[in-house]
């Protein structure tokens, strides 16, 4: 249709639409500024405002009302109730809302109506893991114990991240792990991992081991980065068996690489050919700003390499930063020895090797020769009977501080062949060298 502006009385009538049209726009836009501006102020009265200058925006009704929660008046919580059941009214898709609206009818002493919030919420938004996850929560404190489980499994199964956050939940309301296990964990390696992380780091050693061992019992792959913490822990309060099992456990499913099994050496990884686990029974190398470890595809006494460490001269060093926990028998003699080579070790003190028993407060200390300046390959070798109780000894890489003036540690030292076997005999005593 063609409108013929060439005559005054219609120019009129389509400029003056143009003005209606224009006008009504701009005063809605104005309106829905302003009613923004307002909600996105610090001042809850124009919170209150917004809402009646935007009727129809749940997200003002819902602002207003999750502010009225944190006033524990009464008056406040009726308030806040009627706000966000307002809320819900507008937008009844809106599962955040649903869950604020749960939350004012717990404020209220309402769990029943709250618990119908949460199944709005979810229905809403099934997918939702921070739905799940609160819904769960309110569950498991309302005493609805298999149904909260429900929801946290659900939760975790969304989204990972969550589950120390939902042990500890579960933890609060029953210490018994199995049901934790049963009813929560999904059957993946990762979840378990979480769990054993989540006791360990409260200095729970027991239920951490029981997560182990259902972990076993299912046949889920144990990564032995993941395995040492509970090993060392284990280690720790001296529970050797349990360390032990769950190491070759570990060794096993993670398809570690083993040293030959013909030398009769108690010494894992001796010969340092495959990468370094730092921690179980395996070597451990503990981080100091004046020495770096590295493995010597380059040079070695035996084998395809060796362990370099380099000490850059900065530091009178009370070097103990290399060392391996080992299982042995009571009353039994054994026979140390290890390949050290060395170039430039300054300083009166050299290098050693050093067994102890850990569990014994003494300490006593067999040493081995201590190697100082530059020598080619060297074996220093110890002899030494256990003592009555002993089942752990500590082989260290020792260097002691030196006296000296001039007592900065400098130079290298390559390692080779470390190995600790029994000799035949078995000789009542302690820990002493022959």
């Amino acid at each position: 249709m063609r409108i013929d502006l060439s005559r005054g009385w219609p120019r009129a009538s389509f400029l003056a639409g143009v003005i209606f049209v224009s006008g009504t726009f701009t005063f809605f836009a104005a309106k829905t500024y302003l009613a923004a501006a307002w909600d996105g102020s610090t001042k809850p009265e124009l919170w209150r405002k917004a809402t009646r200058l935007e009727p129809g925006n749940a997200e003002y009704w819902g602002h207003v009302g999750a502010s009225q929660l944190w006033d524990l008046e009464p008056r406040r919580i009726q308030e806040a109730l009627r706000n966000l059941r307002k809320a819900t009214e507008v937008n009844p898709r809106s599962a955040d809302l649903w869950m604020e609206l749960a939350d004012a009818y717990l404020s209220s002493g309402d769990p029943a109506h709250a618990q119908e919030a949460f199944e709005k919420a979810q229905a809403n938004y099934p997918m939702s893991a921070e739905v799940a996850w609160r819904y769960g929560s309110f569950l498991i404190y309302q005493g609805k114990l298999p149904e909260g489980y429900a929801q946290l499994y659900r939760a975790i199964s969304i989204e990972p991240s969550r589950t120390q956050n939902a042990i500890a939940v579960c933890w609060q309301v029953s210490v018994d792990v199995a049901t934790i296990l049963d009813n929560v964990l999904p059957g993946k390696s990762s979840y378990y991992r979480e769990a054993i992380d989540f006791f360990l780091s409260r200095n729970l050693l027991g239920p951490a081991l029981t997560v182990s061992n259902r972990q076993q019992q299912l046949g889920l792959p144990m990564e032995l980065a993941h395995t040492t913490p509970l090993v060392d822990a284990l280690l720790d309060h001296e529970r050797l068996s349990d360390a032990r099992r769950i190491w070759q456990t570990a060794l096993k499913t993670a398809s570690w690489p083993l040293d030959s099994t013909d030398t009769g050496s108690l010494v894992f990884n001796g010969g340092f050919e495959n990468g370094i686990a730092n921690g179980g029974f395996d070597w451990r190398e503990l981080p100091v700003s004046a020495a770096k470890f590295e493995c010597d595809e380059a040079e070695a006494h035996s084998g395809s390499r060796s362990l370099r460490i380099e000490f850059d001269g900065t530091t009178n060093l009370d070097f103990e930063h290399l060392f391996q926990y080992v299982v042995v028998d009571p009353a039994t003699h054994y026979h140390f020895s290890a390949y050290l080579r060395t170039e430039g070790i300054s300083t009166d003190r050299g290098m050693r090797f050093d067994i102890l028993e850990p569990q014994q407060h003494s300490q006593t200390r067999i040493p081995t020769q201590e190697l100082r300046g530059t020598n080619p390959w060297t074996r220093v070798e110890a002899d030494l009977i256990t003592g009555p109780s002993t089942h752990l000894l500590k082989i260290t890489l020792q260097r002691a501080p030196s006296s000296k003036f001039d007592n900065k540690l400098r130079g290298t030292v390559w390692v080779d062949d470390v190995s600790l076997s029994p000799v035949a005999t078995h000789v009542e005593g302690r820990l002493d060298p022959r």
